[in-house]
């Protein structure tokens, strides 16, 4: 199990986990507006999370130069108003620049690990999605004409199939390269295995403020289910189940969003 690193004098730890945790608070409250309504508040934002990490940068000397970098830039990429999708690639490719240029900006070593997979685990972990979805659908009763009425949508059958074949690896590969490849890892080494697991979390479902699920509820299923993705990278050590286990939550949104316009 990660532990917090032991390098470090107990104020640059304090300073480490506390820009950490204003840059896991920014990239909340980017998710939770719309940059179509508050255009000056989403860029503000975005200012903020590119402020913090350049301080992080300056004065850190731990993990939270990493969790900074990472959530400033997507921070900015959702700023741009791009698909979600698009957003995690910019993002990434960001990062991944910066990190380059600037070795202390990395995550810990082996931050993108296969690892094993622990096949009950990984079934569970994914199988608990479509119960939980259709169960939020039910429940919710959410307004989803942001999605279904979608232009990219509006192709034939054969089409949407492909693209939510696509959008199922795409989307959960990228959304677990951010939390639990270089997040979780770099929050660990600040805060310990198991309180990584819980900020990662909360930093995942406050993402899906506007997303599928949405609102109060569908933060609320997000969150718990990233602590299950969380225990699971934990578990097996990689990013291999967690990334299964995802494509199954995803194809499974693809399917009801398809089902829904046809």
């Amino acid at each position: 199990m990660e532990e917090p690193t032991s390098a470090l004098s107990p104020l640059d730890a304090r300073t480490d986990r506390a820009l950490g945790l204003v840059s896991l608070g920014l990239l909340a409250l980017q998710a939770a507006l719309d940059v179509r309504e508050f255009p000056r508040a989403t860029l503000a934002v975005a200012a903020a999370a590119v402020a913090a990490a350049l301080l992080a940068a300056r004065v850190a000397r731990g993990p939270a130069r990493a969790v900074a970098a990472l959530a400033a830039c997507v921070v900015v990429a959702m700023r741009l108003g791009v698909v979600w999708q698009l957003a995690m690639i910019l993002a990434l490719a960001g990062y991944g620049g910066l990190s380059r240029l600037v070795p202390a900006l990395r995550p810990p070593e082996g931050w993108r690990a296969a690892g094993g997979l622990p096949r009950g685990w990984t079934a569970l972990v994914g199988g608990v999605t479509p119960v939980a979805l259709v169960g939020w659908l039910a429940i919710a009763r959410p307004d989803l004409r942001d999605i279904t009425g979608s232009e990219l949508l509006q192709v034939s059958t054969p089409v949407l199939i492909a693209g939510g074949a696509v959008f199922a690896v795409l989307n959960a590969t990228l959304e677990e390269a951010i939390w639990r490849g270089v997040l979780q890892p770099s929050l660990a080494a600040a805060w310990g295995a198991r309180a990584a697991v819980a900020l990662q979390a909360a930093s995942f479902g406050a993402q899906h403020a506007h997303g599928f699920p949405r609102g109060l509820l569908g933060v609320f299923l997000a969150g718990s289910w990233a602590v299950m993705l969380g225990l699971l990278r934990q578990r097996s050590r990689g990013l291999l189940a967690p990334v299964l286990a995802h494509i199954v939550a995803d194809a499974t949104i693809a399917a009801l969003v398809i089902g829904m316009i046809r």
